[in-house]
């Protein structure tokens, strides 16, 4: 029997639409993801992963640490749920979750949001400004990291931050240590135009030059002595080879 015909019995009571996971290919699969990891915990992103089940499974195995959430009303959700270690990959300008993060001391615990500018800083101050009393707010820095070359004229990545140059991500790091229900818990970056590529692509040498900006950043960071935990994105999970 093969495997259409094994998930067509499975689900022959089941009315369409509907979905199936075959968990031998995810186990294999978040198998060689740890292998290739090398050690590095790997964080799951939920916006690819849209099953809380699935996600306890993944997360339940050795090599998977944490969550990066899509939305700020799903990292609330999720952590209502008993998740931790959420982070918010994107800004969010959701001003009622922001507020409902402040006035959970639980939840903002294991949730960490994101923010690119002082003016952002700004809006989450205002958004809770009403919230008594008000938890601590864990935040994350997101970096640009694309290639850009030619003086600018060329450039590779998507432009996700503003904040590029060491020192720009150090004054915004200070700024976040400077007020008062905020605490700098981690800065991030996304290489888009490496993603899914090697570390070594032959005949490709401009993608190594884009991660080395990233490294770049990361260790002039390194010398504001503001303790911080970096976040990168982790290859999203797909079907071993054979398996569609």
């Amino acid at each position: 029997m093969d495997d259409r015909q094994r998930y067509d019995r499975a689900t022959a009571v089941l009315e369409p639409p509907l979905a199936i996971l075959d968990l031998a290919a995810m186990r294999a699969n978040a198998a060689e993801l740890v292998r290739r990891a090398a050690g590095k915990p790997i964080r799951v992103a939920s916006k690819s992963v849209r099953s809380r089940p699935v996600l306890e499974r993944i997360l339940a195995m050795d090599g998977f640490q944490g969550i990066m959430a899509f939305t700020l009303p799903e990292a609330l959700w999720l952590a209502s749920h008993g998740f931790t270690d959420i982070l918010v990959a994107y800004p969010t300008a959701d001003r009622h979750a922001l507020a409902e993060l402040a006035a959970n001391a639980d939840a903002a615990r294991h949730i960490t949001v994101t923010i690119d500018s002082a003016a952002h800083l700004d809006f989450t101050e205002a958004a809770v400004a009403e919230v008594h009393p008000r938890a601590e707010i864990r935040i994350c820095i997101d970096i640009d990291a694309g290639y850009v070359a030619l003086g600018g004229k060329f450039r590779a990545g998507a432009l996700r931050s503003p904040i590029r140059e060491p020192e720009e991500a150090a004054d915004l790091a200070a700024a976040i240590a400077k007020r008062p229900g905020f605490r700098l818990a981690g800065l991030m970056a996304y290489e888009a135009q490496i993603a899914g590529v090697g570390d070594d692509p032959p005949a490709n040498a401009a993608y190594t030059r884009g991660d080395a900006v990233t490294v770049g950043v990361a260790e002039d960071f390194d010398k504001t002595e503001t303790p911080v935990r970096r976040w990168v994105r982790r290859p999203r999970l797909t079907l071993p080879d054979g398996m569609g």
